[in-house]
């Protein structure tokens, strides 16, 4: 456990210094001078903006919990989604390192099986990644033929967007193919039963959990209502994101169009997917930069507006999901002690 939290902060280290590195090169004093004339009210937009963005997860996460015939607290609902959020965010795991948390406390909260609760995730995490994959391509298309892009990045983009696109089909393949499922995980536990022995003596459960899962996602499945519902507020979440950094841009005084937001937004989450650095920390504003800068604009309105979209898309998230972790961890505690009693 000391070694899997020293490695988090190692990532977090080179993290931050990427950071400093990108500043450093772009000018530091040139950005403060940009953040210091910045307009309070559309930094206090983009704040409810992303509190928007967190309520509409959650009201969809509660669609698809409904499909699956699960009842649950909205509170609870909120805090697990909020630890996901932080565990997300300070593992490199594709965006994906808080879930399995997540689903755990949903389960010790709500008296909801975890195989369950997990199954609804993993809905939630698809209908999260269609939009963004399907408008990636689109984002990608404009970058080759109507700007000058570098050929590296080209690569890079290409690269996350394939991958991307894999974990997508592999995910839904997986939830509907037992049987491929039930092999993937019998040979992960047997592969970590090399080095942690005591991990086959879950091999037994594998059948009854997967089982579960599997008719937790066909019975979402079949509600075409909830699917729906579920699509149409991933799409708006997105679009609430692009308006998240074009109101950042007016923040710092700059008047920029649209597209540029949208392509930024799309491109810099693809790329966050990739699992290289806790929630893409340093990469993800780097390209967001690198992007700005081929529309145009100067480095300091670029790294200004970066350092602002990521403080309330990211480190945000951090803070909440940090203060619902530390909630939530005695309120466990708590239910464990009255299961014993």
């Amino acid at each position: 456990m000391e070694k899997k939290k020293l490695r988090i902060i190692g990532l977090f280290a080179i993290g931050i210094l990427i950071i400093l590195f990108i500043l450093k090169y772009v000018g530091i004093q040139e950005t403060l001078e940009v953040l210091k004339n910045i307009k309070l009210p559309f930094l206090l937009l983009g704040i409810f903006i992303e509190l928007f963005l967190f309520g509409l997860w959650g009201y969809r996460w509660k669609i698809i919990l409904e499909a699956a015939k699960e009842k649950i607290s909205i509170k609870n609902l909120y805090l697990s989604l909020f630890i996901g959020v932080l565990f997300n965010n300070i593992t490199p795991a594709a965006k994906t390192g808080g879930e399995p948390l997540r689903a755990y406390v949903l389960s010790r909260m709500d008296n909801i099986k975890s195989e369950k609760a997990f199954a609804t995730i993993t809905a939630d995490r698809v209908f999260d990644s269609f939009p963004y994959v399907f408008l990636s391509l689109f984002s990608i298309l404009y970058l080759f033929f109507f700007r000058d892009v570098p050929t590296w990045i080209e690569y890079v983009l290409v690269f996350a967007l394939l991958f991307s696109i894999f974990l997508l089909v592999m995910t839904v393949y997986i939830c509907v193919n037992l049987k491929t499922a039930e092999r993937l995980i019998l040979g992960t536990i047997n592969f970590v039963g090399r080095f942690f022995p005591k991990a086959k003596e879950y091999s037994h459960l594998v059948d009854e959990k997967l089982i579960a899962f599997n008719s937790t996602m066909l019975r979402i499945g079949k509600n075409r209502e909830a699917m729906a519902k579920a699509m149409i507020i991933s799409f708006i979440m997105l679009f609430c994101s692009f308006f998240r950094v074009y109101f950042m841009f007016i923040a710092v005084g700059y008047n920029v169009n649209l597209i540029v937001p949208i392509i930024v937004t799309i491109l810099a989450i693809l790329v966050s997917a990739v699992p290289l650095l806790p929630g893409g920390l340093g990469t993800t504003e780097g390209i967001m930069i690198l992007i700005f800068s081929i529309f145009g604009i100067s480095t300091a309105i670029s790294a200004s507006v970066t350092l602002l979209d990521r403080l309330l898309s990211y480190w945000f998230g951090i803070f909440i999901g940090a203060l619902c972790f530390f909630y939530s961890q005695k309120f466990i505690k708590g239910k464990q002690y009255e299961v014993r009693k």
